[in-house]
């Protein structure tokens, strides 16, 4: 493995542009987020859910445990602990002593969690505050606004000593990484299921031949004409297979990547089990699941709900996106490893003190090996010491020997969500694996044409009616697989080899572009009995629950725990990850446009702006099926990470080989 240059000055220019380590208290996050503001104290009567959580036993001891578990070199590699949290898990008489105190303060104690990791409690936010002596403010920034404690909480010393963080303070929330092929004006729009009775839907042929494509219009008169590849199929067609723009069905994917080859070895997941943690569930999820099975060619599925799922809502609510999560997360677990059994932890709420709730009951599930999470927020808005709880958390499921994975985000460098440079968290800890976002691009017999990073950027030529649009409209960046380098976290012993102190991200990466993306079968509504749909759906979510599955075959092969991927991922043999580099075109889209005032050129990096320094890029013509807009639509373009041979912090260090992956992880 090697580091490209462009890589290495990427690697400079993003490390200077990042910001502060990352915010105790909304004080801080006004002095250091651009823009944000301080409305106040919230509302005294306002109601407020707090978790305290517990500190763990051994400290540092189990970090370095966790490393000598994940070293080949140390006599302790891979004697897992017998037990996830016992070792050092608080005691039931240090969560009496929290609860006691909080109790005495007016507040109502709601529960102890398993292992005495955490006391739950409740009160109004006067309770609160004063019980804490921590001013809770709304603080906005920009369109959001989110409550915040402006200093952090202060506890008796004989208190204080046993906790490590509180909870529910900050209102700060994790969101799915979930994305749809979205034209820029946000049209979308799925298929009823009985359109395609055999699943045989959208084409999984994503890229064609170049074409040539002339736009005219009288008033005023305006010839446009471009040239180059093509992307997606013709928005006429409508007979199964041939529906536009595209996207893959389970065996498209198991094909291309010759999973299909394990599968004939009888390595399928069977014997192992997938633990997903989503905020709301489905209320569908069985039904659309059998439903995927049956279409798609695969075996009944073995399903677990642990929790109750919530009824979605409508657009605009807390639990908005979760469902077409969840549904990702199941149906693409089972679309990878079909012989393994799925729990699935269903959160009340996508706050982190519930999902990380949900990782502890996953963990606490006899039989998990791969913990799969398709959620995420920023570095800039965790606060230290919650990260050190968290970590705790991750280093003694590790320490288990079970593999925890998140997706790296689906905004690229971050700037396109918060408006600067700041890297994925949680999947930025050092002790779970970071998996990222690539496109791919399938050949006629099914094999892979070529990959590159995740990251579209949209120019619109022509408006509906083909009338074109002079001049073109550069929309910008539309999303990309997320990457970077932490603003807080070393680098751990296992990124050694790479350059820099810092820990990079992603570890991998897999299939994510929406607009290369997978096919799900969801109901709508969300209701049990509502009408089913079928869809196309991308981003790290469909990259992390594919990487999960593939991690239980892994561990399937080995014949015993793995844990965390991550540490294995840097030492596996040449083959076993495919390196993922740059894509460039010599029919990358160009043309000219003439009108009144003469005839303008437009050449191929015009069309694909802006591409942040980025010198190699794949661009496509394409025809909306939504809105029926014309659009130059650039692939390779991840914001400002670059993509390159070798490690790279758009891919991480590439897509799995999985004969060859499962092979050398049982070797390593």
């Amino acid at each position: 493995m090697h580091v490209g240059t462009r890589w290495r000055r990427a690697l400079v220019l993003v490390a200077l542009s990042l910001c502060s380590p990352a915010l105790a208290s909304a004080r801080s996050a006004l002095k250091k987020i651009p823009g944000a503001r301080d409305l106040g104290k919230v509302s005294a009567s306002k109601p407020v859910n707090i978790t305290v959580w517990l500190r763990m036993h051994e400290g540092s001891a189990l970090e370095q445990r966790v490393q000598a578990v994940h070293d080949p070199s140390s006599a302790q590699y891979q004697q897992w602990s017998s037990s996830v949290f016992a070792a050092n898990a608080p005691s039931a008489t240090e969560a009496q002593s929290v609860s006691d105190f909080l109790r005495s303060q007016g507040l109502k104690i709601s529960g102890v969690g398993p292992n005495n990791l955490y006391v739950r409690a409740s009160g109004s936010a006067a309770q609160v505050q004063s019980a804490l002596k921590s001013e809770l403010h709304d603080v906005q920034v920009g369109t959001r606004t989110f409550q915040a404690n402006l200093a952090g909480p202060t506890l008796p010393a004989s208190v204080q000593a046993l906790v490590s963080h509180v909870g529910g303070l900050d209102d700060l929330r994790p969101q799915p990484r979930n994305v749809r092929p979205f034209d820029p004006d946000g049209r979308y729009a799925p298929t009823r299921l009985s359109a395609s009775p055999h699943g045989l839907l959208f084409s999984a042929g994503c890229f064609r031949k170049p074409q040539t494509l002339q736009f005219t219009s009288s008033d005023p008169p305006v010839t446009a004409v471009y040239s180059g590849n093509r992307y997606g199929q013709d928005i006429t067609n409508t007979d199964p297979g041939t529906v536009a723009p595209c996207g893959y069905q389970p065996s498209d994917l198991q094909g291309a990547y010759s999973l299909d080859k394990l599968y004939r070895r009888g390595l399928d997941g069977t014997g192992q089990t997938v633990a997903i943690v989503d905020a709301f569930g489905s209320t569908s999820i069985q039904r659309d699941l059998a439903t995927f099975s049956a279409v798609m060619g695969l075996p009944p599925a073995d399903l677990t709900i642990i929790g109750t799922p919530t009824e979605f809502v409508g657009s605009g609510t807390p639990n908005a996106g979760w469902a077409e999560e969840t549904t990702l997360d199941v149906e693409w677990v089972h679309a990878i490893a079909p012989g393994a059994k799925i729990v699935l932890v269903v959160t009340p709420d996508n706050s982190f003190d519930n999902l990380f709730q949900g990782i502890i009951d996953a963990a606490n599930t006899r039989g998990v090996t791969s913990i799969s999470n398709s959620w995420g927020s920023y570095e800039i808005g965790t606060d230290p010491q919650f990260r050190q709880a968290v970590d705790s958390i991750f280093q003694a499921i590790s320490s288990f020997g079970i593999g925890v994975n998140f997706s790296s985000g689906d905004g690229g460098d971050g700037v396109l969500d918060i408006g600067f440079v700041n890297s994925s968290w949680p999947s930025g800890s050092p002790f779970v694996t970071s998996v990222g976002g690539v496109s791919v691009s399938l050949k006629k017999n099914g094999k892979i044409d070529f990959q590159t990073a995740w990251g579209n950027n949209f120019t619109e030529i022509a408006d509906v009616g083909n009338v074109p649009v002079d001049p073109v409209i550069n929309q910008g960046f539309n999303g990309g697989g997320g990457g970077g380098v932490s603003d807080v976290y070393l680098q751990p012993f296992y990124q050694h080899q790479l350059p820099g102190s810092r820990r990079l991200q992603p570890d991998i990466s897999w299939v994510a572009d929406p607009f290369t993306g997978v096919e799900i079968i969801f109901t709508l509504d969300g209701t049990p009995t509502g009408d089913q749909f079928i869809e196309v759906i991308g981003g790290t979510s469909a990259s992390t629950p594919m990487f999960s599955a593939l991690w239980a075959i892994a561990t399937q092969r080995a014949g015993h725990k793995l844990g965390n991927a991550a540490p294995r991922l840097y030492r596996l043999d040449d083959d076993a990850i495919t390196d993922v580099a740059a894509v460039s075109s010599l029919a990358n889209v160009s043309g000219f446009i003439k009108d009144a005032t003469g005839t303008s050129p437009e050449i191929p990096s015009d069309l694909a702006s802006p591409l942040q320094n980025l010198p190699d890029f794949y661009s496509a013509l394409y025809n909306s099926p939504f809105s029926t807009r014309w659009f130059v639509l650039t692939f390779g373009t991840d914001s400002t990470l670059p993509v390159d041979r070798g490690f790279d912090l758009a891919t991480g260090l590439g897509t799995p080989n999985p004969p060859a992956f499962v092979d050398s992880v049982s070797r390593h």
